[in-house]
């Protein structure tokens, strides 16, 4: 059987299933800190800058496109930076943040996360940097794929800490 994930040998995975690219690492493992939702967006402005992996169309992933990391399943998992389960799979290096901001907002004042550890995330206000990273992505996600993802399940209010 074909594994879903390719590491790409340039800090880079792809995902056979849904034909995007991640970073092996997010925003936590490069800086040692959590970002505010702005600071995520100076983030991808950085690495396009800089052609990580050999690109510059990096940028913040949809809820959804977050959501085709998890393992509902909870067959797979690494540890964050908290040594927290997160269930995504073991290519992406551990010691990241439990989630990712993502381009869902509500104005300018609220951003969704989505939560690693728990498969469900909730909108955050943009400048609280509690516990928050980023894990950029590139491609557009196929059809097929989008289809095989199932409905992300709500979580009323604000992401905390207790969540993980």
């Amino acid at each position: 059987m074909e594994e879903r994930f390719v590491d790409n040998g340039d800090e880079t995975i792809m995902d056979r299933k849904s034909q995007l690219t991640w970073m092996q690492d997010d925003s936590y493992n490069v800086f040692k800190r959590f970002l505010v939702f702005n600071a995520a967006k100076k983030f991808v402005a950085k690495m396009n800058d800089e052609a990580f992996g050999g690109h510059s169309d990096w940028r913040i992933p949809s809820k959804e496109e977050a959501h085709s990391l998890y393992y509902r399943e909870k067959e797979k998992s690494i540890q964050d930076k908290y040594e927290m389960t997160l269930y995504i799979d073991p290519m992406f290096n551990e010691g990241c943040g439990y989630d990712t901001w993502t381009t869902n907002t509500r104005g300018k004042i609220t951003a969704y996360v989505f939560s690693f550890a728990s498969g469900t995330g909730g909108h955050k206000e943009v400048d609280d940097t509690l516990d928050t990273s980023v894990r950029l992505v590139r491609g557009t996600m196929d059809e097929a794929a989008k289809a095989t993802l199932g409905k992300i399940p709500p979580k009323r209010g604000m992401i905390i800490s207790e969540q993980r």
